[in-house]
C-alpha cells in the first residue's frame, strides 16, 4: 500500500473547494438548453460527492474523468475533490485501450463519464449511470483492481497528463494552491471580474479550458457558456444571445472564422488565442476583416498561464505573446549549443517560475519529480527572445513535440502503441507540416507481409485518442539509419 502524502496546505484541495462554495455565477450548457444557477450548482455537486461516496469512491482513489465541455465538468471535478479523490483528467474523445493505459500505468480504480458513450463498457468490471440530481447523470465504473498504484497516496490532487518534452507522458500534480493560483494570475493580468462571460471552446479537461474556463470562473464568479462542439454558425449564435466578454480559441479557429460569415464581436474584451504560435498573415487579415485584435496566450500544463499579449501587443503577433503575468517571472537563457542549432544570439530557452507551478511529475515507477532548478525555475522547452519590457517572442521547441491544434503530441508514445501491434517490425513517428504551416503526425513503418497502411489505421483509430493518430503512414522496407543506428528523419517519406 502507498504511503500517502501529508497533508499540508500544498497538496490540500481545499483552494478549489472554497471557490466553488462561493461560486454565483452561471453555467450556461447549450447543447442540453438548460442553464445552471449558482443554487442549482452547489446542490449538483453535493448530490454528487454523496452519490460518490456512497458507490464506494474513497480518499486517496485515483479517478479517470472523460467529461465534456458542459456543467458536468466542474460539478464532477469539485465532488471528486470532496470525497479527497484524484481526478485525472483527459480528452473526452479518448477510446478504451488509451484509458486501459492510463488506469494500469497509474493506479486508476474508476472511472467517470459524460455518458451515453459505449466506449467505458469494454475497459470496466462494472458500470452504471449515478445521478447527480435534476436529471443530469453519469456514467460510473470500476477498474479491475489496480496491480499496483505508483507513488504515495494523493488525496484530492488533480492529475494532468503532460506531454512533456522527451519520453512518454507524464502526470503533472496540480493541487488546489497552484490551481488557484494561476487563477489569479489570469485575474489580475487580464481584469477579470464577477461580470465577465467566458466561452469555453478548449477542452475543460486541457491545461488551457481547465485554467480559464474552469478554475477562473470558479474563482471571480464568473458565468461560462459552454458547449461540446465548436462551429461558427453556432458561435455567431452564441455571441447574439449571450454577454460573452472573453473568448479562448486556438490559431485554427481564427482561420476559419476568416471564411465564415458576419459575426459581432461587439461585446468581446478578449479574444485568446493558445497552443501554438498565432500566424501573423492570419491576425492582421483577421483585425482588417473584423476590428478585432487577436491576443496570443501563452502557457504549460506544468506552469499554468505564463504571459498574454494586451490590445496594443496585437499589433505585432509574430510570435509575440506578451510580457509574464502578474505573478509571473520568465528568464530566457542561452543554451550551451545554440550555434549548433542554428540560434540568434537574442534567442534562447524559456524557463519560468511561478506560484501556479506543478508540484511535480508523478512517473510510472512512482517518483516524484521535480524538474526545475536550483532557482525554482522550469524549463519549457521552448525557444523565445525578449525585448523591450520582458515582452516574450516565441521561436518554437527545441524538443521533438508535434503540435496539433494546440494539443501535444509525444511521437514516442505513438510509437510504443504501433509496435505493439503483431507484424510491426520498427516505427518512427514525427512531424509533417500542411500548406497553413500547422502540424500533422506523420509515422513509417516496416512491417511484415499482409500488412497495410489501412489495417494500421484502424488498428491507431482503436487505440489513439484521435489528435494523436498518424494522419499519413507510410510502409517502408526499414527505416533510414546512420552508421551509429540513429533514425535519419529528414529521409523518411
Amino acid at each position: 500500500m502507498p504511503s500517502t502524502l501529508t497533508p499540508n496546505s500544498v497538496w490540500s484541495p481545499d483552494p478549489i473547494l472554497e471557490a466553488a462554495e462561493s461560486y454565483r455565477g452561471q453555467i450556461i450548457d447549450l447543447d442540453s438548453g438548460r442553464s445552471i444557477s449558482s443554487d442549482q450548482f452547489q446542490r449538483l455537486r453535493q448530490h454528487l460527492a454523496q452519490s460518490l461516496k456512497r458507490k464506494g469512491i474513497a480518499a486517496g482513489d485515483r479517478v479517470l474523468v472523460t467529461i465534456a465541455n458542459g456543467p458536468m465538468f466542474p460539478i464532477a471535478l469539485t465532488a471528486l475533490l470532496a470525497c479527497n479523490a484524484s481526478p485525472l483528467l483527459v480528452h473526452v474523445m479518448t477510446p478504451p485501450a488509451e484509458l486501459a493505459r492510463y488506469a494500469q500505468r497509474f493506479g486508476v480504480k474508476w472511472l467517470i463519464s459524460s455518458g451515453g458513450d459505449e466506449q467505458v463498457d469494454s475497459v470496466l468490471e462494472q458500470h452504471g449511470m449515478i445521478l447527480a440530481g435534476d436529471d443530469w447523470s453519469l456514467v460510473l465504473g470500476r477498474f479491475s483492481e489496480p496491480t499496483s498504484i505508483p507513488g504515495p497516496e494523493f488525496r484530492g490532487v488533480p492529475l494532468h497528463p503532460t506531454s512533456g518534452s522527451t519520453g512518454l507522458p507524464k502526470i503533472a500534480l496540480r493541487p488546489g494552491f497552484p490551481a488557484m493560483e494561476e487563477a489569479r494570475h489570469y485575474t489580475a493580468t487580464m481584469a477579470i471580474c464577477e461580470d465577465d462571460c467566458l466561452m469555453a471552446i478548449p477542452p475543460m479537461s486541457h491545461a488551457y479550458g481547465y485554467g480559464l474556463t474552469t478554475m477562473v470562473p470558479l474563482l471571480t464568479g464568473a458565468s461560462i457558456v459552454t458547449t461540446s462542439k465548436f462551429s461558427v454558425g453556432k458561435l455567431a449564435r452564441i455571441l447574439r444571445e449571450f454577454p460573452v466578454t472573453i473568448l479562448p480559441m486556438v490559431p485554427a479557429h481564427i482561420d476559419i472564422l476568416l471564411f465564415g460569415g458576419g459575426i459581432e464581436f461587439g461585446r468581446l474584451r478578449w479574444l485568446l488565442t493558445a497552443g501554438s504560435m498565432m500566424p501573423k498573415r492570419s491576425a492582421v487579415q483577421f483585425r482588417k476583416k473584423t476590428g478585432v485584435t487577436v491576443c496570443p496566450l501563452y502557457g504549460t500544463t506544468e506552469t499554468g498561464g505564463i504571459s498574454v499579449a494586451t490590445i496594443a501587443d496585437g499589433q505585432d503577433v509574430d510570435g509575440r505573446v506578451g510580457p509574464p503575468m502578474d505573478g509571473v517571472e520568465v528568464r530566457v537563457r542561452s543554451p550551451a549549443n545554440a550555434k549548433e542549432l542554428g540560434l540568434e544570439p537574442s534567442v534562447g530557452k524559456i524557463h519560468v517560475k511561478s506560484s501556479s507551478m506543478m508540484t511535480g511529475y508523478l512517473s510510472e515507477t512512482g517518483e516524484i519529480l521535480k524538474p526545475w532548478d536550483s532557482d525554482g525555475f522550469f524549463e519549457t522547452g521552448d525557444l523565445a527572445k525578449t525585448v523591450e519590457d520582458g515582452v516574450i517572442h516565441l521561436r518554437g521547441r527545441t524538443g521533438e513535440m508535434i503540435n496539433i491544434l494546440g494539443l501535444k503530441v509525444v511521437p514516442c508514445e505513438v510509437e510504443e502503441v504501433i509496435a505493439a501491434m503483431p507484424g510491426v517490425r520498427e516505427v518512427k513517428v514525427y512531424a509533417g507540416q500542411l500548406k497553413s504551416k500547422g502540424e500533422i503526425v506523420k509515422a513509417a513503418v516496416a512491417v511484415d507481409d499482409g500488412i497495410d497502411e489501412t489495417v494500421l489505421k484502424a488498428y491507431c483509430d482503436a487505440n489513439l485518442v484521435y489528435y494523436k493518430r498518424p494522419r499519413d503512414i507510410t510502409i517502408v522496407a526499414k527505416l533510414p539509419r546512420n552508421p551509429a543506428g540513429k533514425i535519419q528523419v529528414k529521409e523518411l517519406p
